[in-house]
């Protein structure tokens, strides 16, 4: 939330806090897609469904602009450099 709230209101916007909501919006996503999926059993897979396009949608966002490994990675250089 300080990521949005930061670009939003013309604050300094750090590239870790970024990345911080990135990484944690795109694993969030895919748990509970992955959960979702579990509870539809065999429908989850099933195209004709919107959880499998829901997790396929949620597996792209952490790729996308970088895996979750970047992310983490930018984060923990921010971190180290104060």
């Amino acid at each position: 939330w300080r990521a949005l709230w930061e670009g939003r209101s013309g604050g300094e916007f750090k590239k870790a806090e970024g990345s911080m909501a990135k990484l944690k919006a795109g694993e969030v996503a895919v748990k509970v897609t992955e959960q979702a999926i579990q509870i539809c059993g065999g429908y989850g897979y099933i195209r004709d469904f919107p959880v499998e396009k829901w997790h396929r949608d949620a597996k792209i966002y952490t790729l996308f602009e970088g895996t979750s490994e970047i992310q983490r990675l930018v984060i923990s250089r921010a971190l180290a450099a104060g």
